[in-house]
């Protein structure tokens, strides 16, 4: 499988799995731009699960969505004809906006780790097979060996699965933002000695 077709399975699997989160609403084109920008990044890592040369899962993390965007600014071209549609409501580019504004936030009430759970996502048909854990887990292997020892995870605090999930995993929520206005986040802690160990 090609890398820009990898992308954009990870792209289409995110669009239709997370769909509650605004980043779905700009599309596959945008989507799979901001994952080669992921997995571009000596900062950033994207993990996927393939069967049959299709991709069933991921997981992505890093140190915050900032250094991202300023990678996809290297395909600025391809980034605002991805946009373009987006452009024409007001209401998707003020959440544009809110994003950006979070991202450049430096909030010192609470400590926040610098590294980030960014995403992670399966296929329904290969759900109750332990991937998302599996994922989970190489992900807190790679934060480990990069000398990380706790990361975040923010939520949307509307998602009850996703928070099960997490606090299944040994997350504590610590924080609670709203990154775009009305929606609330819980931002949740994960020390990764505290990561359970789930075997695929």
């Amino acid at each position: 499988m090609s890398k820009r077709e990898l992308y954009r399975q990870v792209a289409a699997l995110h669009v239709a799995n997370i769909d509650q989160g605004f980043l779905s609403l700009l599309g596959v084109r945008f989507v799979s731009l901001m994952y080669q920008a992921i997995d571009e990044g000596e900062e950033s890592v994207l993990l996927v699960i393939e069967r049959d040369d299709r991709v069933i899962g991921f997981v992505a993390g890093g140190s915050g969505m900032r250094p991202i965007y300023r990678r996809m600014l290297r395909h600025a071209p391809r980034v605002m004809l991805a946009l373009l549609p987006s452009l024409f409501s007001l209401r998707r580019v003020r959440r544009m906006l809110e994003i950006l504004r979070y991202s450049h936030r430096n909030d010192r009430s609470v400590h926040l780790p610098r590294a980030e759970l960014l995403s992670i996502a399966v296929d329904p048909a290969y759900r109750g097979q332990q991937h998302a854990e599996t994922l989970y887990r190489k992900l807190t292997e790679i934060f480990s060996r990069q000398g990380i020892d706790e990361f975040k995870i923010i939520v949307g605090t509307a998602l009850a699965p996703a928070h099960r999930f997490y606090r299944r995993m040994g997350a504590l929520p610590i924080a609670e933002i709203e990154v775009h206005q009305n929606e609330a986040s819980t931002i949740y802690s994960q020390r990764l000695s505290m990561t359970i160990d789930a075997a695929e």
